[in-house]
């Protein structure tokens, strides 16, 4: 048909592929996707901030003199004072939800709703659903979550740091419970 006729009906060309999206929420936005290292690189990341902000919290509340380490010989209420352990409970209450957060995002990774997250308060189904998030290949196309997010260099190269880990971690908890016996078995003998 000519273009130039003001009466046709408009056409398109849908041979040409449509443009790619890709995921441009924020990582703290539960609506959005988190791939495999994505997932891992931000939950290292927040447990390390979480970790140095609660340490340097017990500092700073210590040396205010707002929370009261128990001692051996005081007396059984000698506890951490309530705006000690509200001061305390609020970090860890951050960490929760945004952990919580980046859980669901990944499980929108894999096209599941983000409701699989109770999964992690109940014993063994949550190292199940830790091994689904791990090992699980995440949608390569847009799913009904959205589209794909890319992985960050700095979110592969922490996401891998994090892999190593728990691979060190799992590899010494083997080496621990083989060896923990030996131990026991030689300190209530000594050496003969």
């Amino acid at each position: 048909m000519d273009k130039s006729n003001p009466y046709a009906s408009p056409r398109s060309d849908v041979t040409r592929p449509a443009p790619t999206a890709v995921d441009s929420t924020s990582p703290f936005d539960p609506n959005g996707r988190f791939t495999r290292l994505s997932w891992l690189a931000w939950s290292l990341v927040l447990g390390f901030v979480g970790s140095v902000v609660v340490a340097a919290l017990v500092v700073i509340l210590g040396l205010l003199g707002l929370v009261a380490m128990p001692q051996p010989d005081a007396a059984p209420n000698a506890a951490v004072p309530i705006v000690g352990m509200i001061a305390m409970g609020i970090p860890y209450l951050i960490m929760a939800v945004l952990g919580v957060i980046l859980t669901i995002r990944r499980f929108h990774d894999i096209n599941a709703s983000g409701w699989w997250c109770l999964m992690f308060i109940v014993p063994l189904a949550n190292l199940i659903a830790f091994l689904v998030l791990l090992f699980k290949r995440g949608d390569d196309a847009a799913n009904r979550f959205g589209p794909p997010r890319p992985t960050a260099s700095w979110e592969q190269v922490v996401g891998i740091i994090y892999i190593v880990l728990i691979v060190l971690g799992f590899v010494g908890g083997i080496i621990a419970a083989i060896t923990m016996p030996a131990l026991v078995d030689y300190q209530a003998h000594g050496m003969h």
